[in-house]
This record gives structure tokens, C-alpha cells and sequence, in this order.
């Protein structure tokens, strides 16, 4: 970046134009892109938009900038848009870019808006199939300029779009990849060899597609995939992926196919499974250490027959971390459930509340995983309306726990009796605990389930007076 001379008057101090360009090129990089671009009509700005290191395009909000009082999106519109991105893009000057952003959301009924206000909507007055030879420039001109990362969204009708819209995914450069509703069809190339970071979300492609793309991404370590279309065999041995974040929100019915999830390299998975546990003919996740459990709803005894099944494949992990509703019915099932294999060292439970059910199952849970767990991690939510207060639960006493060290406990207020049951349970079970750590329930509504400095040191002084069996064992109450 050439530095530009600054004039400074004596009579009017011009603290901008003494700035240093990285400087106020940093302060460009936190405008909107349209706004950016226009500081080139001030004269202490000039050029300095062109050495920005991020370029990001949301087609909806350009063209509010670009378009403020037109009536309609339509194609010819929507082409400035496109006309614009490429004018930025070939008079940028730097030679590399942290981020590139293109975003081509918008409605299927596209909003038409008059001078007076007016919302009225039109069907497909922009012709997606119209616009793919601009798309395919863009994100050539892009990736051109060496981008770090690249967040690309085709949000127009999808059964217009194909692969001859988008340029040969091939760079050195690129280390983060987020792809949205795309199809992907067979003639796309893909040679990313420094990605790490791989998003595709609402992306159509096949499974044998599916392989290539990854295959093309030799150092991939992360891998997001949201609801993929298409695709039942999600298998892939890449030995450099440690993490997959899956979501699938579809609802399963019989006369589909199962699922095959084969993983054997992975380290870490993190499930969102909105309708619960799809059927699965096959699944290794041999490998995986740390796994995360999030569904929505439990919906029939069936559903929580696979769920069992489904969490015996990761009895051999370190780490379970499970969402409210998981958590609530994996607690119920504990008391037919032979545990005896469990390995897990570190367990994350987000419960809606500690009802007495739940109590019991961390009861059980403790009992079943007392050689291995170390570290302990409850959330609960004691502001939600409807909590009774309920009589306090049996428990068996003592537990030996011979690894646990940590335990952190969030939310609490009142009725807080089984929180106190938990509290006391645990420091009389762990013989090595170092640290109990009680977070204070984090109100989501102002006014409910607040509690008084009076209520806090009632309840500090109830977990005072419990024995504990570390001597080490400190109570801290943040």
C-alpha cells in the first residue's frame, strides 16, 4: 500500500488525515461495503477502500443501498447488484483478502415495494437461471484474490442453479469454506489442499459427489453438515478430520433408507437430530472421544429404544455432552439400563429443571460412571414458570467417587431443595473433588425467580454447613 500524503492546516487540525492509511483502511473494514466504497468521495479517503481485507456482499442489503426508492427486484435490478461486486472486485488492489462474503438470499415471492410504502409480493421476477455467468465471475474475481475464507449463499430458486454457475473450487489459499443451498453437480472440480474448515448447509449433492469433495480437501479437520439432501451413506476415512458437526431436521418414516454414518478417523461429533434418532444400518464412530446429543423430541417408545442403542455405540468415549430433551430422557431410562461399560470422563447435562425423576437418574448416573468421571457439568433453567416445590428425594449414601475433581453446577433459586440434595451428594461422594463451582440461575425474564441477597446466603450457608469428604474440596459461588 502506497502512503498517501496528508495535508494539515494550521487554523483546522485534520486529526484524520493524520492518520496512518492502515489505520483508517482498519475503520473502513467495520462499514457496511457500500458505505465503504463511497468514502472515495472524501477527499482524506481516496483509494483507501481498495486495500480493504474483507469483502462482503448480502445482496438484500446492497441493493436497500443501492436501489433505496425503486419498486421492484427484478432481474435488470439485481444485475446492478452483480455489477456492482465486480466493479469492487476488479479495482480492489490488494493482492490477498482474510474474507469474502456473497450472499444471494432473497424471498421466492420477491418484495415489491412502492414509494409510498407499500408491501405487495411477485413471483419470480428475479430469474435466478438469468444471473448464473455473473455469479460464476464473482466468485472467479474472488477467489483470484486469494481469500482465507469464503461464505458463498445461493439463496435463489435452487431447481434454476447448477454447477455451470460456480467456478472450479481450486485453491492454496483457502482455509474456510461455508457453502449454502448450492447444487452440486458432477462437473464441479474441487482442489482445496489448505482447507480445514468445510460448512455445507442445504447443499444438494449425491454421495458419490459427496466423496469427491471431500477426497479434494486433503487437510479438512472440521466438517458442518446441515441437512444434506440426497445423501444416506455419510462415510468418509479422511484421516485429518477430527470434528463433524451433523444436523438433520427431516422427519424419519419407515419406507425410508436407513442411515450410514462410518467414521473411523473422527474424534469429536456433535449431532443435532431435531425428530430424534434416524434408523442406522451402520455406524463407526470407533474413534470418537467427545460426543454431543441434541434433539428436539422423544417421540414414542420406539424412538428411545434407538436412543439406548444409539448412546451404547459411545459408551467407550471421554466426553457426553447432551442437549435438555436428550438429557431429561437419557436420565429416565438409567434405571433399566446396564451401564457397566461407561468410560466417560467428562458429562454435560442440560436440564429444563431438577425434578426428582432427573435427580434420581444423575443418582444412578454417578453410581453406574464413579471409576471414570472426572468432571461434571449440569445446566438448569429454575426461572421457567410452573416449578413447584417438591419433596426432597432418597438417596443412597455414600457414593465413592474416586476421580471426580470438578463439578459445575448451573442455575439455581428457589424451590432449590434437590439442587441441595445434588450439592450435599456430591461433596460426601468425592473423595478427590477440587472444586464445586455454583452458578446462579441467569434470569431470563426481569422480576421472576430473582433472588434476594437474603435467599443467596441462605442458600451459601446451606452448602456450607455439608461435610465434605476432600479436604481440598473448595465451594465457590460466582
Amino acid at each position: 500500500m502506497k502512503p498517501q500524503k496528508h495535508k494539515c492546516s494550521s487554523e483546522y487540525r485534520d486529526r484524520l488525515s493524520e492518520m496512518p492509511d492502515e489505520v483508517i483502511v482498519h475503520i473502513l473494514s467495520y462499514l457496511p461495503i457500500v458505505d465503504a466504497v463511497r468514502t472515495m468521495l472524501i477527499r482524506p479517503f481516496g483509494t483507501l477502500w481498495t486495500w480493504l481485507p474483507t469483502l462482503e456482499f448480502v445482496l438484500e442489503e446492497v441493493l436497500d443501498e443501492l436501489v433505496p426508492d425503486d419498486c421492484y427486484w427484478t432481474t435488470d435490478v439485481a444485475r446492478r447488484f452483480f455489477i456492482f461486486v465486480l466493479n469492487v472486485l476488479m479495482l480492489h488492489k490488494r493482492a490477498s483478502i482474510d474474507k469474502f462474503r456473497l450472499d444471494l438470499y432473497y424471498e421466492s415471492d420477491v418484495i415489491i415495494r412502492s414509494k409510498l410504502g407499500d408491501l405487495h409480493y411477485v413471483s419470480d421476477l428475479i430469474k435466478r437461471s438469468e444471473l448464473g455467468n455473473d455469479i460464476r465471475m464473482c466468485l472467479k474475481l474472488a477467489l483470484d484474490k486469494k481469500p482465507r475464507a469464503i461464505y458463498f449463499g445461493d439463496g435463489g430458486n435452487q431447481e434454476l442453479s447448477s454447477s455451470s454457475d460456480y467456478p472450479n473450487f481450486i485453491s492454496e489459499s483457502l482455509v474456510t469454506l461455508e457453502l449454502t443451498s448450492l447444487i452440486i453437480y458432477p462437473k464441479l472440480q474441487v482442489n482445496l489442499g489448505s482447507l480445514k474448515e468445510l460448512t455445507l448447509d442445504y447443499v444438494t449433492m449425491s454421495e458419490e459427489e459427496f466423496q469427491k469433495f471431500i477426497s479434494g480437501c486433503p487437510s479438512l479437520q472440521v466438517l458442518h453438515i446441515d441437512s444434506p439432501s440426497d445423501i444416506r451413506n455419510l462415510s468418509f476415512s479422511a484421516p485429518n478430520i477430527r470434528k463433524l458437526f451433523l444436523r438433520l431436521e427431516e422427519e424419519y418414516s419407515d419406507d425410508e433408507e436407513p442411515w450410514v454414518l462410518d467414521f473411523p478417523n473422527l474424534k469429536s461429533l456433535d449431532l443435532d437430530l431435531f425428530y430424534g434418532i434416524p434408523d442406522i444400518i451402520h455406524m463407526d464412530v470407533s474413534c470418537v472421544r467427545d460426543v454431543s446429543v441434541c434433539f428436539s423430541q422423544m417421540a414414542d417408545e420406539n424412538q428411545r429404544r434407538k436412543f439406548k442403542l444409539f448412546l451404547n455405540k459411545f459408551s467407550q468415549s471421554e466426553v457426553l455432552r447432551l442437549s435438555d430433551y436428550a438429557s431429561e430422557t437419557f436420565l429416565h431410562l438409567l434405571d433399566d439400563w446396564h451401564l457397566l461399560q461407561i468410560r466417560w470422563k467428562r458429562i454435560v447435562l442440560e436440564l429444563k429443571i431438577l425434578c426428582q425423576d432427573c435427580l434420581l437418574g444423575v443418582y444412578q448416573l454417578m453410581t453406574s460412571s464413579k471409576d471414570d468421571l472426572e468432571e461434571l457439568v449440569i445446566y438448569t433453567d429454575t426461572s421457567l414458570r410452573g416449578i413447584a416445590k417438591l419433596p426432597p428425594v432418597e438417596l443412597s449414601y455414600p457414593c465413592v467417587m474416586p476421580k471426580l475433581k470438578t463439578v459445575t453446577l448451573h442455575g439455581y433459586a428457589k424451590p432449590w431443595e434437590h439442587q441441595l440434595q445434588l450439592v450435599e451428594f456430591l461433596l460426601k461422594s468425592g473423595i478427590v473433588l477440587e472444586k464445586l463451582v455454583i452458578v446462579p440461575n441467569k434470569c431470563r425474564r426481569p422480576n421472576k425467580s430473582q433472588l434476594t441477597a437474603e435467599e443467596k446466603l441462605d442458600f451459601v450457608m446451606h452448602v456450607s454447613s455439608f461435610q465434605r469428604s476432600s479436604p481440598s474440596a473448595r465451594v465457590l459461588f460466582l
